[in-house]
């Protein structure tokens, strides 16, 4: 049974986010009516959510649309979104001087999906760290790119949004048509992939890279599954993309320019949201591939959504595991216990059983063929932002649809999952057996 005091987290971390979608809202809403193109409060509520949520779905052109004061609003609730509500919180602490208690603590590390909050200030500060790093490293290459089309000041601001959009696998850009104008280029495209599989790793796998490298310390199972998972979805995607659409979507492209555009396409699937290519330029078999990268998404703890590379992961091994008649779990000689693959399923039953719903709720309300909805409701719920260009002829019901997805694949199966690690009870009594036929 759940106790006062994990109840309470859970509630801080939903209530967080939904209080700054709230302020989010008013101020993208207040601040365009003032400053800029007057735009629907619905449309207003769907940026904030999908920046806070750091999805990139939008109804509005961001960087035509919103005037600079709400970009800037956009920005902030992407990079809040990408650290997380209560590790933006409690590195707001440390900045004036709080000291962080174990509330804090259980708050920060079930901001995190983690189950206890051993070592949280030190977490937090990496993390900070790595964050700021990363981004401000990354925005050099992007700046040189942008400087030869805009002003330096332009160009200055361009390369900051974008590399934070990116880190934080937002996919929101202040490009009409994404990096769509970048196909042809690798300089872009390069510090993109870069920093969408940064942020995607998650924080702990970066410090335990960051740990491998520079102390030579062994890297922890965790960190190792999801590096291989995650070089194997890049690899098969690219694979799967370059058989798809060799003579579709990269028609024109020298053989260079279409493997570095499938490889582009292999990794923003996993929650980023930017392309290079038109999605509806994809055969049927790209959009089937992006939608299934889509529902992976990215890696636990990291700034993105989707069922995660480790769930996937242990999904796939346990099934190998199970038709080699193996008892137990093995991941480089360590068994994964049983919990964790219980886990692994309930999340993939809840994503797939909440996309369902919504796909019929889409499908009453909106008048548009049904794989496009497919594609948009697996985006929503993935937190990544791509889209076969019907998010903004939606109906205001579609949307608020599509903000409930957008919320729930960034929050909601976050709290609820950290509930069922950090409420596990075990049962006192041990029933007798049963089998149940399968298959």
């Amino acid at each position: 049974m759940k106790t006062y005091s994990s109840l309470r987290v859970e509630r801080t971390i939903v209530g967080g986010f939904l209080s700054l979608v709230v302020v989010g809202t008013f101020l993208i809403w207040t601040l365009n009516m003032a400053w800029g193109k007057p735009i629907a409060f619905v449309d207003a509520l769907f940026t904030a959510t999908s920046a806070l949520c750091v999805t990139g779905l939008s109804v509005v052109n961001t960087g035509q649309d919103l005037c600079l004061a709400s970009q800037w609003v956009v920005l902030a609730l992407i990079q809040l979104g990408g650290l997380g509500v209560m590790t933006a919180a409690t590195a707001l602490l440390l900045l004036l001087r709080q000291k962080i208690g174990i509330r804090q603590r259980l708050l920060f590390a079930g901001g995190l999906g983690l189950d206890t909050p051993a070592g949280a200030v030190r977490l937090l500060m990496k993390i900070l760290k790595m964050t700021i790093l990363i981004e401000g490293l990354c925005c050099i290459p992007l700046f040189i790119a942008f400087v030869k089309d805009y002003s330096p000041v332009r160009a200055l601001y361009l390369a900051i949004f974008h590399s934070i959009s990116a880190f934080c696998n937002a996919g929101f850009s202040l490009f009409s048509n994404s990096l769509e104008g970048y196909a042809n280029t690798f300089w872009v495209p390069a510090t993109i992939m870069f920093l969408i599989v940064s942020g995607g790793a998650g924080f702990l796998v970066l410090s335990g890279v960051w740990r491998y490298t520079t102390r030579g310390e062994s890297l922890a199972p965790h960190c190792r599954f999801v590096l291989v998972v995650t070089a194997g979805l890049i690899t098969v995607g690219t694979t799967l993309f370059l058989i798809s659409d060799w003579d579709g979507a990269f028609q024109g492209l020298s053989p260079i320019l279409k493997i570095w555009n499938a490889l582009f396409q292999s990794i923003t699937p996993r929650t980023a949201g930017f392309d290079t290519i038109n999605q509806a330029q994809f055969s049927s078999l790209g959009l089937f591939i992006t939608c299934l990268l889509m529902i992976i998404g990215a890696s636990p703890g990291s700034t993105g959504g989707g069922i995660k590379t480790t769930t996937f992961g242990l999904l796939v091994v346990s099934t190998f595991t199970e038709l080699r008649g193996k008892k137990h779990v093995v991941l480089w000689n360590r068994a994964v216990p049983m919990d964790n693959i219980r886990r692994a399923l309930t999340l993939t039953v809840l994503y797939f059983g909440t996309v369902l719903m919504s796909l019929i709720a889409l499908s009453i309300t909106e008048s548009v063929s049904f794989h496009t909805l497919i594609f948009e409701a697996f985006s929503a719920m993935g937190t990544v932002g791509l889209s076969l260009g019907i998010t903004s002829s939606l109906s205001s019901i579609g949307k608020m649809i599509l903000v409930l997805l957008m919320f729930w694949g960034r929050v909601g199966i976050l709290t609820f999952m950290y509930g069922i690690v950090s409420h596990e009870t075990r049962d006192n009594v041990n029933y007798a057996t049963t089998n149940i036929p399968i298959g």
